[in-house]
């Protein structure tokens, strides 16, 4: 019996990147309610580019290990061995 794609253990393996994206998406929204240096175009689109830029390749980087961890022979075990 195969395991399913994005098991509980492989959840627990990348939570740590959770803390960050969270982290990361908290002053998204704050700059986006809340700017402290006012609103000039150029600084809020590079202040806004660097951190959606960043949570994007977070994200990527979490699925690409997701993948990596759910293929890899060493991390796989079937119920069958059982």
């Amino acid at each position: 019996m195969s395991r399913r794609s994005f098991d509980a253990e492989i959840a627990l393996d990348l939570a740590v990147n959770v803390i960050p994206f969270l982290i990361i998406g908290f002053f998204v929204a704050v700059f986006a309610v809340f700017n402290p240096w006012g609103v000039d175009p150029l600084q809020s689109t590079l202040q806004f580019a660097v951190l959606l830029v960043t949570m994007g390749a977070l994200a990527v980087v979490t699925y690409v290990a997701a993948r990596a961890i759910e293929t890899d022979d060493r991390t796989r075990r079937d119920t069958a061995e059982n």
